[in-house]
């Protein structure tokens, strides 16, 4: 590749960081990862209890966070997400996932129908405890925005202490996650809401 053209791809890069909505971003491509075998959509429906993330600009400052997955005659996964933002109440989110038929652990999410879908990729999960959720993109390899998820199905698990998912952090640190990166927000004295999830 010419100079120019690599100047160029920098500028590109610069000013696609600039851009970015304040998301956990690294040089280079995405780490290389592996999902779940095979990934029963049925079993991971119901509701996830957020324990850790990622920043993410649209997150910014949300707790409580909760997700319910619920499966779409089209075999789409119905998502809604909910959360507390302080000052402003509970506020929620609804989109659509599309598991990719030949890796249904790749699922293809999007909150509005003209968004392209982000990966909403599942790394690991036993369905009944935790949950492991991955999404990067790549700009021209020279660097990377992830969003990294831990969900539990038990509040009790959420509670801003790392500890308490030690063993989900160490599976995403042997997928080449940087787990320093994780916040931990938890489910620890949310305000009461008038609605369900």
């Amino acid at each position: 590749m010419s100079a120019k053209i690599q100047f160029a791809c920098l500028l590109v890069a610069v000013y696609l960081v600039g851009s970015i909505n304040a998301q956990v971003w690294d040089f280079g491509p995405c780490p290389k990862v592996t999902v779940q075998d095979n990934f029963d959509v049925a079993s991971y429906l119901g509701v996830w209890y957020e324990a850790a993330r990622f920043y993410a600009e649209f997150q910014k400052e949300s707790r409580c966070v909760v997700a319910n997955y619920t499966l779409k005659d089209n075999g789409h996964v119905n998502v809604l997400n909910s959360g507390y933002f302080p000052g402003e109440g509970y506020g929620s989110d609804v989109g659509d996932g599309k598991p990719n038929p030949d890796n249904p652990a790749k699922i293809g999410l999007k909150f509005n129908r003209w968004s392209p879908r982000a990966k909403y990729w599942v790394l690991d999960t036993d369905y009944d405890t935790y949950t492991l959720v991955h999404s990067c993109s790549s700009f021209f390899d020279l660097f990377n925005v992830q969003l990294n998820w831990i969900l539990v199905r038990d509040s009790s698990l959420s509670t801003g202490d790392a500890s308490k998912i030690q063993p989900q952090l160490t599976k995403f640190e042997k997928q080449g996650i940087d787990v320093s990166k994780f916040q931990f927000y938890g489910h620890v004295n949310c305000p009461p809401k008038d609605t369900g999830v």
